[in-house]
């Protein structure tokens, strides 16, 4: 059995994350303590009570200790098994993190994954459900699968009722990827968002984001306005490269003036892009257990190696052995696996 401390690194629920997503597909039980440590209200929250239950349906696993606040688990994997799932949040429970517990088993299952989740879309602390459709999907379908996700309902915070289907057809193992450049920007595709706000937010926030990206030839950027069970406003932007997809996000606050979100959305994207890295930071650390798992040596470039992207490494050590490398290389950090 995998031991794994909670408290290392970030220790947050990304080490809970990685760390049964790879139980799942290594088939090697795993006990996880200290859950949460380093957070305000240690523990499970009920978004990870989801997501264990998720990956354990689709692992056909068997699990001990949870339950929210829960501070150790065991997780004994079964067989991956392809079928049809729903998974119920609860409130604003992120859908973004339960999919990424969920992506990495549904990959490597032996048949077709369609998962119903039902929860947060765009919440405070976890990707919104855009970038994750925009820069987290195509750069896995990289690694092989066929991937695609649907918004049917926006959820924000407090009262969730966002609803995503996601759906997954393994190609039987993944595919190593080398991202030793961006290559030519080839457009920048976005989304500006709103439920239950006036229309001039929609419009000031993407204005001011294609006015911050004039020298940008191809700029689209979509409007969603309507009317739903919870109320909330953001944008997220992709830049569609030759070799990669960059993403940066913004989501909406009290206080915060629209045209700042999507200035502040456009700065971040534009300066991932002229750094030239080739992943941008949130995905670089949701990259390291495919890198891991892929057959054959994998490469990208990213602007600094996060406390994250260390973290998802020790728990892929842990599981996997020594698998990566680090090298500076132009001003950014090079990650490989060996």
């Amino acid at each position: 059995m995998i031991e794994i401390d909670g408290s290392r690194g970030e220790g947050g629920g990304q080490i809970l994350r990685t760390s049964i997503a790879l139980s799942a597909v290594s088939s090697l039980p795993v006990h996880i303590k200290n859950i949460r440590a380093n957070r305000p209200k240690p523990g499970l929250a009920p978004s990870h009570v989801t997501s264990i239950e998720a990956v354990a349906k689709i692992a056909d696993a068997e699990v001990d200790d949870l339950y929210p606040g829960s501070k150790e688990i065991v997780f004994r994997p079964g067989q991956l098994v392809g079928g049809e799932y729903e998974f119920d949040v609860g409130t604003a429970g992120s859908i973004s993190l339960v999919l990424q517990s969920c992506l990495i088993p549904a990959m490597l299952a032996r048949s077709r994954v369609v998962m119903t989740i039902k929860g947060g879309t765009d919440v405070r602390w976890s990707p919104p459900i855009d970038y994750m459709r925009l820069v987290h999907v195509p750069t896995l379908r990289a690694f092989g699968p066929s991937l695609d996700l649907e918004v049917v309902e926006r959820g924000f915070y407090p009262e969730g009722g966002g609803e995503v289907v996601a759906e997954v057809s393994p190609a039987g193992g993944l595919a190593a990827i080398q991202l030793g450049s961006q290559g030519k920007l080839l457009r920048i595709d976005g989304v500006v968002y709103a439920r239950n706000l006036p229309e001039h937010v929609v419009m000031r926030t993407k204005h001011a984001a294609l006015k911050s990206m004039l020298e940008c030839r191809e700029v689209r950027i979509e409007s969603d306005l309507g009317k739903g069970r919870s109320t909330g406003a953001g944008i997220v932007l992709s830049a569609v490269c030759e070799n990669t997809v960059l993403g940066a996000s913004a989501l909406g606050e009290k206080g915060i003036r629209a045209e700042a979100l999507g200035e502040s959305c456009a700065h971040d994207l534009l300066e991932t892009v002229s750094s030239h890295a080739t992943v941008d930071e949130h995905m670089l650390d949701q990259m390291i257990p495919y890198m891991a798992l892929a057959k054959g040596r994998s490469k990208v470039l990213a602007e600094e190696l996060t406390s994250h992207a260390r973290t998802n490494m020790e728990v892929v050590e842990a599981f996997l052995g020594k698998r990566f490398e680090t090298a500076e290389a132009k001003g950014l950090i090079e990650i490989s696996t060996i």
